[in-house]
């Protein structure tokens, strides 16, 4: 059983990493968000601004004291030709407030679209990148960290994504209440600045805490994840063995630490959101003893400054929080972009155009190949004839299945050479010759749905009766008739509702369906009887016989060599042609 743990989780902080993850998405959405945000920033700031000559209005000040903010506001409402009474003050205070809900909504409307799309968008694009990557990748892959990656990453980089966009709604909001602060007395905006450093340092050390942990949780989730996919895979013969009871110990330990984990991701957002409130406190009595004593402030002047102080530095600490919580989340967004990455890297490159024809033979011809030091296949030669049954025998281990994927073209040789009639594989189109391949593998697996949809895969091209006619072929249709829903039985989680030579029938039917040009039969009937194998073995044959399939059968069973035109034996990466049924011999 593998168990991983992301290196790429343990990576370095990326320096404006939270604000890249908002700004790798949609130019255009981003533009729009940034642009209605600022405005709202601004229709809250005029609002605001006009609170200044209202409160001055109404505690009988002259024009509100002599402050650049007063000043500003009158003098618009000069150039706009309004005067500026109470109830023209009040209007621009109360429309500028709705004004600001307006386009923020608007704004937040626009990334509650992108929240879902950057969690989709993600998951979309790791699933296109799998389905395109090289068989060799997937085989040293664990499949638990794709699922991790497509359930738990991705959900938490939307968070992240969706912090940051609120983070910088708060910076454009501080920015908008120094800006008018300045205006009403640079002394104070000066030390609401300095309020708001202090306030942000002291609470860094819960920040770095909160970054630390969510890496932490990133490979900790990995890690369960996976091991928790690759136990329920083969959950029955550990279960038969009682050997469940020690992985679930481990399991115990591995979510002991993701809650460890977890606690210190709770402790942290928790202390910043309740020391900043005290921290704030004192800064506050700080700044109003010192407006009232030091600065003999007006009144007016007096309650917009602490209404502004207190708002920026209150927007300051949401900023914090916004910026921890992202924090919390930025290790998913880019451990689900590294492997993205990783698996873009391992794609496959297909680089021959030429449409293959399986009109006389597959050809090796002096292939060799090896898993890093261990030679699988050595020099070897043979022809499999079109329209014709080849099997090819051996131990298990010697590299027979190697074979059927060097013909697929799923490993390239290390040299020699394999031909489709008269084209190179190499220079051959590998999808197109894919599609004219079915396959069926020793471990057959069968989705938790239908017998008709694991046999169609979903493609509606197919009806009943092409479904019957491989099934028919596949000798599977006789238990399928006794099932209560006959082809719409649900086969139960990989199958597990039918034995394994039922599954093995049910996936030579998928493989006959699309008519191929070539069947691969990788051991596809191990799992069966002696009479019920040679009774597919009848079929298949007479099958051939009648449409011109062209079998590889991959199989140290007797029916299958009993009916094969040509069989070879492979033994320590040698190959040896044995008698056919045919009686034919390759180099007759």
């Amino acid at each position: 059983m593998t168990t991983t743990s992301s290196s790429k989780s343990r990576r370095p902080h990326r320096p404006f990493g939270v604000f890249r993850i908002f700004f790798a998405t949609s130019i255009s959405r981003q533009a729009t968000v940034v642009l209605c945000l600022l405005l709202a920033g601004i229709a809250e700031g005029v609002g605001l601004a006009s609170l200044l000559p209202v409160l001055a209005i109404s505690t009988g000040e002259a024009q509100g004291g002599d402050s650049a903010i007063n000043r500003v506001i009158i003098d618009g409402l000069d150039a706009l030709g309004l005067s500026a009474d109470l109830g023209m003050l009040l209007m621009i205070v109360v429309g500028g407030l709705w004004l600001k809900a307006g386009l923020t909504l608007i704004a937040m409307n626009y990334v509650g679209y992108t929240v879902a799309e950057v969690a989709t968008g993600l998951r979309l694009s790791l699933v296109r990148t799998l389905l395109d990557v090289r068989w060799g990748y997937f085989a040293r892959q664990p499949i638990g960290r794709f699922a991790n990656a497509i359930s738990s990453e991705a959900a938490r980089a939307s968070e992240a994504y969706l912090s940051v966009a609120t983070l910088i709604t708060l910076i454009i909001q501080a920015v908008i209440y120094l800006f008018l602060a300045l205006l009403v007395s640079w002394q104070l905006s000066v030390l609401s600045l300095l309020i708001g450093v202090v306030i942000v340092l002291s609470l860094n050390r819960l920040v770095r805490m909160s970054r630390k942990a969510g890496r932490q949780q990133t490979r900790r989730t990995q890690t369960l994840v996976t091991r928790l996919s690759d136990t329920l895979v083969g959950i029955k013969p550990l279960k038969a063995m009682a050997r469940h009871v020690r992985l679930g110990k481990l399991f115990a330990a591995d979510a002991r630490d993701l809650n460890d984990a977890l606690r210190r991701q709770v402790f942290s957002r928790q202390a910043t959101r309740n020391l900043q409130e005290p921290i704030l406190a004192v800064f506050l009595a700080i700044a109003f003893f010192s407006a009232v004593t030091y600065l003999a402030m007006p009144l007016a002047q007096l309650v917009v400054m602490g209404y502004l102080l207190v708002r920026t530095v209150a927007i300051i600490g949401k900023g914090q929080q916004a910026y921890q919580i992202a924090n919390l989340s930025e290790s998913a967004y880019w451990a689900m972009h590294d492997t993205i990455q990783e698996a873009e890297k391992e794609k496959e490159v297909f680089y021959g155009t030429t449409v293959p024809t399986l009109e006389r033979s597959c050809v090796f011809e002096d292939v060799s190949f090896a898993f890093g030091s261990k030679q699988v296949l050595d020099r070897v030669s043979l022809s499999i004839p079109a329209g014709k049954i080849t099997a090819v025998t051996g131990s298990s281990g010697g590299g027979k299945t190697t074979i059927a994927d060097l013909l697929l073209g799923l490993y390239q040789p290390e040299s020699g050479e394999i031909r489709i009639d008269d084209t190179p594989l190499a220079e051959a189109d590998i999808f197109a010759w894919r599609n004219m391949v079915g396959y069926v593998p020793q471990e057959v697996i069968l989705f938790h749905d239908s017998i008709m949809a694991n046999v169609t895969l979903g493609e509606a091209e197919f009806s009943r009766q092409d479904v019957e006619a491989a099934l028919e072929a596949a000798g599977a249709w006789g238990f399928i008739q006794q099932l209560p829903d006959g082809m719409d039985s649900v086969v139960g989680e990989r199958g597990t509702l039918l034995s394994g030579g039922q599954r093995q029938r049910i996936a030579v039917a998928r493989a006959l369906i699309h008519e191929p040009t070539l069947l691969i039969l990788d051991e596809a009937t191990s799992a069966l009887d002696p009479e019920t194998e040679a009774a597919i073995c009848r079929n298949l044959k007479e099958f051939s016989a009648r449409i011109g399939l062209t079998i590889l059968a991959i199989s140290h069973q007797p029916a299958w060599v009993r009916a094969a035109d040509r069989v070879y034996h492979l033994h320590q990466g040698r190959i040896t042609e044995l008698q056919g049924a045919s009686g034919e011999s390759l180099f007759s």
